[in-house]
């Protein structure tokens, strides 16, 4: 189903070598069937999602497809010539949703409009305090998605509708084991990856995502999780937290932030790779950090899914259907 171009690390690009044909439109009659009303195009985590995941695997082809994706052993992986190009945004969006769905359960963007898709491009007239990467040009720094979360998502999927047509804004994959491979080579480096692994910094949640614009909202959790080889990390979040809680920026904390940015954005090796229009980039939100290079040209479109191992009624915080 899929044929490889290029392998870097736990990082592959693929080209696929089949046609949806019927399913294609099998998928989308299985989502317009679920969804009355499909939220801008963004749909919203499905109420009965765990018997929707199943009726979709129930069509070969996009089964095919999530057992090929899931036994992948890749942190991030681009996969060209996905065959959606040609659709309109609803059926587009909800082909991407289903693919979504398919390996694991889509969650809401924000607290105000419960999107699940979010359009990567830049917006017009943004008035928030805290505008967040997806709502410009230029480049991203190097982070993790939901950082300021109790429970951030474990993939996420971004689609290319319309690539940079400026010679910029490139894909940025890093895997955190080369993170922390470079900061195991100094003596200051091991003491900064100890004490990240173990002391909770304060995530600053951007204004776009916040209950409410003028609202100051925060999380705290450590750096560095789970065996130590997994992150949350959002440099300018963690900046504006600390600003907000100047009692927590001691200097070896500081100090320690610092030299880890260093590394993220200008020493540890990455995936570089411009991709094209129809292309789908699946990668672990866990595992790996991702950005963009600059870009300028205001056309760039990409749609954004996250994906939860967990059920959206079961999990914790913001994201997803459950109160909060």
């Amino acid at each position: 189903m899929f044929s490889t171009i290029e392998q870097s690390g736990n990082i592959a690009v693929v080209k696929t070598n089949f046609t949806w044909g019927e399913d294609l439109a099998k998928v989308i009659a299985i989502i317009e069937a679920h969804f009355e009303d499909f939220n801008g195009n963004g749909f919203y985590p499905h109420p009965d999602e765990e018997a929707l995941q199943q009726q979709l695997l129930s069509v070969p082809t996009l089964r095919n497809f999530a057992e090929q994706l899931a036994e992948r052993k890749s942190r991030g992986l681009a996969i060209t010539d996905l065959g959606l190009a040609g659709l309109s945004e609803p059926h587009r969006n909800a082909v991407l949703y289903a693919i979504a769905l398919t390996q694991g359960f889509p969650t809401s963007t924000d607290q105000r409009t419960h999107r699940v898709a979010w359009d990567v491009r830049a917006r017009q007239g943004v008035q928030s305090e805290f505008v967040t990467f997806s709502e410009r040009t230029g480049n991203a720094d190097m982070h993790t998605d939901s950082s300021f979360y109790p429970m951030p998502e474990e993939q996420f999927l971004l689609y290319v509708v319309a690539s940079a047509r400026c010679n910029g804004g490139e894909s940025l994959l890093i895997d955190v084991e080369d993170i922390v491979k470079e900061l195991q080579r100094t003596e200051e480096g091991r003491a900064a990856y100890a004490l990240l692994r173990h002391t909770e910094v304060p995530f600053r949640v951007p204004s776009v995502y916040a209950a409410q614009d003028e609202q100051i909202e925060l999380f705290y959790a450590p750096v560095f999780q789970e065996d130590g080889l997994a992150m949350r990390w959002r440099y300018d979040s963690i900046e504006k937290g600390l600003a907000a809680r100047p009692d927590l920026a001691t200097p070896e904390l500081v100090a320690a932030l610092r030299l880890l940015n260093g590394i993220v954005e200008e020493h540890a090796p990455r995936f570089i790779r411009q991709l094209p229009d129809d292309t789908l980039l699946w990668a672990d939100n866990h595992r790996t950090l991702h950005g963009r290079a600059m870009y300028t040209d205001p056309g760039r479109h990409l749609i954004r899914i996250r994906v939860s191992s967990t059920p959206n009624a079961r999990r914790v915080g913001p994201s997803g259907i459950s109160a909060d």
